[in-house]
């Protein structure tokens, strides 16, 4: 059995554990930059620790120097990257370019992936991105790291002619993909828009009178195809209630209207429970002839016509797919990560959207690397405040907030010349 000395990892000072310590907290947690700071003062305070105690400021310049680092790192040079690209919804006037890769060798199969599986190998902004654009950083980073197997990603245009002049073979995300075919089941279904519509109605009329608590759930304005349970699970527990009579009077006349919908909602209600279950399946395990027969075994007690039609564009998907790539055994086909890098990433700038893309981007690099303690203080010792604004200015450009500012710099300076 190990000693504790042995497990404990060793710093070559205390000043350095401090800074693994909030690191640590600030990219494994979702605890704020100065409610860190905080925590590390309420230890010093509480428990005599007698800690340096550094500002959210400081705690901020030391997550991009992780981010930085870790971009800069040189990647292994290897013949089977498989890559994650996307392109973010704008910040302010520009777009984010993200690039997350793994090596196929490198992939366990038998869980997801997760931040420190993945290596970011590109983070640039820029106000559109086109195919060609695309096209040219793919190529650049070829040169660096070597040949790339296959992408995954959605089917964005732009995505789609660039991997298609790159010469990678385009696997299709799976939550994109399985979106696309419900959208196409119901884009013409009357029923269902006669079902959105009244579910709309009800949750803008409701908030205010006696039966709030019992609201429909938000539905999505945009991407509404790819989150559909909560409005269909919602209509699964009225139609209970009813059922079971356990509604008062005055909820039974307000919701009568949605057993007119009982059909639907419960054979989409199936459909999105399958397609979920295939969907673990495949993010857990790749996309092999093994995992394709679980899943397509799923739909084998199944009469319903509209999901039967769900399960054969299923079976072409997952045959197209794995034509694409015949030399792979097991195929991944989810690009959970790098969406979740994204969404981690807003909620860094949630509280204050309107300044656009800054150099806080590099949180994403920094919270895909693979927090290795020496890796760690190298960074914030080594990399220099000048770095990451020479990163900034190369990859970023100027900032809504550098922008605004530089306006009213000029304003000011034309009043005082008028007075």
């Amino acid at each position: 059995m190990k000693n504790k000395n042995e497990i404990r990892p060793k710093y070559h000072s205390f000043s350095q554990a401090i800074i693994i310590l909030v690191l640590a907290l600030k990219l494994n947690t979702s605890a704020s930059f100065r409610s860190i700071s905080k925590t590390i003062m309420m230890l010093n305070i509480y428990l005599n620790l007698n800690l340096k105690t550094p500002t959210h400021v400081t705690l901020l310049i030391w997550v991009k120097k992780v981010g930085i680092y870790a971009l800069n790192n040189k990647k292994e040079v290897a013949n089977d990257w498989i890559i994650m690209i996307d392109e973010s919804v704008e910040f302010g006037n520009d777009k984010l370019l993200l690039i997350l890769g793994v090596r196929e060798a490198h992939i366990d199969f038998s869980k997801p992936l997760n931040y420190q599986d993945m290596v970011c190998l590109k983070l640039i902004a820029s106000k559109s991105w086109t195919g060609d654009q695309i096209n040219k950083v793919i190529h650049e980073l070829t040169l660096e790291i070597g040949k790339i197997k296959y992408a995954v990603a959605d089917m964005g245009n732009a995505i789609k002619k660039a991997l298609h002049l790159a010469l990678i073979p385009h696997v299709h995300d799976i939550n994109h993909k399985f979106s696309w075919f419900i959208k196409e089941l119901l884009k013409n279904d009357i029923e269902f828009d006669s079902y959105y519509k009244k579910l709309a109605h009800l949750r803008g009329s409701m908030p205010l009178s006696k039966l709030s608590y019992i609201l429909p759930p938000k539905q999505r304005v945009n991407s509404r195809f790819m989150n559909l349970k909560p409005i269909f699970d919602w209509g699964i527990s009225i139609l209970k209630l009813i059922g079971d009579g356990k509604l008062n009077p005055m909820e039974e006349e307000k919701f009568a209207h949605i057993k007119e919908h009982e059909k639907l909602i419960r054979q989409m209600a199936e459909l999105i429970r399958l397609a979920n279950h295939t969907q673990e399946i495949i993010k857990n395990h790749g996309l092999s002839e093994t995992t394709k027969k679980d899943c397509l075994a799923l739909f084998d007690k199944i009469e319903d016509s509209r999901i039967l039609q769900f399960k054969a564009m299923i079976d072409k998907y997952f045959t197209q797919t794995m034509e694409t790539e015949k030399d792979t055994d097991k195929i991944l086909c989810s690009s959970d990560i790098l969406e979740s890098s994204f969404g981690k990433y807003k909620n860094y700038i949630s509280k204050n959207k309107s300044v656009g893309i800054t150099d806080l981007s590099l949180t994403i690099p920094a919270f895909c690397s693979k927090f290795e303690n020496d890796k760690i203080i190298e960074a914030v010792e080594n990399v220099k405040t000048k770095h990451i604004k020479q990163w900034s200015d190369n990859n970023l450009g100027e900032s809504l907030t550098m922008k605004r500012r530089k306006i009213l710099k000029m304003a000011g300076r034309k009043n005082q010349f008028t007075t």
